[in-house]
């Protein structure tokens, strides 16, 4: 992103069916300013980047910046947009190392002529090199790139949010940028895990919940925020469906088997109003699950309910903090190229408290949790870190732009 010109970091957020807009001159953190946009459109379909054109186009008619001139932005897409992933290649001589990597690659992504593939080598010793890649539809790229030169603006930059909340760290935090952690931006409803190294993001991980949980009056039970509950019924009825189509199937075979061996046989059946048509039916049983309610473990592995408001908080942070040493641990890809040295977590400075008693349990967790420190920045900067983080995607994110 341009240091001196006008820079503009648009994100989309289909879930909210929202468009935000970031602008400032340059980087100065004076002229920073924060608008969003609503639409109504399926999701990333043809309507939908007609709607995106629309807010392009209402945006940059009420921000006298734009008139007249085209303007560079950056986009930044959900995190489900985008595939990263590792590779370990053993140790060869350049051209064979290459050679392997693209085995490796066509292996893992069968639709590989569709995407858009960056590759970045973030590790290598004698045995094996360590490639990171991020992979994104080049369809959307470029309908992303039509609907912005449409309406007068050249997206130089197409990213996805892990990676732009990852530079912001990088970029207000100095020492990150020379560092392997993980950082946890925890907004109001949703929170994002991202896995840095040296200011660069290869891998992470959404919640769907945030900091709104904290003030609940009592525990939250974390199988009630959200759920697998849908895939599992998906699994379950698509098996009843196999089966039944399975035993339709079967039972065509058998009859057609009978009729062939009455033919051998000489004998013939006549179907009168006497006799009725017999016919085999099967019965597709859809299955549905009983109503969600809390999970009810035994009293020996339950932890005494706390009697403070400062208790609850506490434990319905644990719901954070089980989710990140998850994150971590189920992933040895990650940890392989390098650990974390801490977790540094973005949250409203009334919770900062539950970082001391997170850290009560360290010799447990083996992992320390840290405030961010942007304390002294201002809220359009703490509350959208993703966005800010845009404005410097050229400096720490390159291998996850597109």
């Amino acid at each position: 992103m341009a240091k001196n010109g006008f820079s503009t970091i648009i994100s989309l957020k289909p879930k909210d069916q929202q468009i935000l807009f970031y602008s400032a001159v340059g980087r100065d953190k004076n002229t920073l300013k924060f608008d969003a946009k609503t639409y109504k459109a399926r999701y990333l379909d043809e309507e939908f980047f007609r709607e995106f054109s629309r807010c392009l186009n209402e945006y940059a008619n009420s921000n006298p910046s734009y008139a007249g001139k085209s303007a560079f932005v950056t986009v930044i897409l959900p995190n489900e947009l985008v595939s990263t992933s590792s590779f370990n290649i053993p140790g060869m001589n350049k051209k064979n190392t290459m050679d392997l990597f693209n085995v490796a690659v066509e292996g893992c992504y069968a639709n590989l002529k569709e995407l858009k593939l960056n590759k970045l080598m973030v590790k290598q010793n004698k045995q094996y090199s360590t490639f990171c890649v991020a992979a994104i539809r080049q369809k959307l790229v470029q309908e992303i790139y039509a609907s912005c030169a449409g309406s007068n603006m050249f997206a130089k930059t197409t990213t996805f949010e892990a990676s732009t909340i990852g530079c912001a760290a990088a970029s207000l935090v100095g020492k990150i940028s020379n560092e392997s952690c993980i950082v946890v931006d925890i907004k109001e409803a949703e929170s994002v895990l991202t896995y840095l190294t040296k200011g660069l993001s290869i891998g992470c991980m959404t919640l769907p919940f945030g900091w709104s949980i904290l003030k609940q009056p009592k525990p939250v039970a974390d199988n009630m925020l959200f759920s697998h509950d849908v895939a599992e019924l998906a699994v379950v009825n698509a098996k009843e469906k196999a089966k039944a189509k399975q035993l339709t199937m079967m039972g065509g075979d058998n009859a057609d088997e009978t009729q062939d061996a009455s033919a051998l046989d000489g004998e013939s059946t006549l179907l009168t109003d006497a006799q009725p048509t017999v016919q085999r039916q099967t019965t597709q049983v859809v299955k549905t699950l009983p109503k969600k309610t809390p999970r009810v473990l035994p009293k020996w592995m339950q932890r005494p309910l706390p009697d403070t408001q400062e208790g609850v908080c506490y434990e319905n942070f644990r719901i954070f903090m089980k989710y990140i040493l998850e994150f971590i641990r189920a992933n040895g890809r990650l940890t392989a190229i390098a650990e974390p040295s801490c977790v540094y977590i973005n949250m409203p400075e009334e919770f900062e408290f539950l970082l001391n008693l997170a850290n009560e349990e360290a010799d447990e967790n083996k992992i320390k949790f840290v405030d961010l420190g942007i304390k002294k920045e201002k809220p359009v900067i703490k509350e959208h870190l993703e966005l800010y983080g845009g404005l410097f995607a050229d400096q720490f994110g390159t291998l996850n732009n597109f």
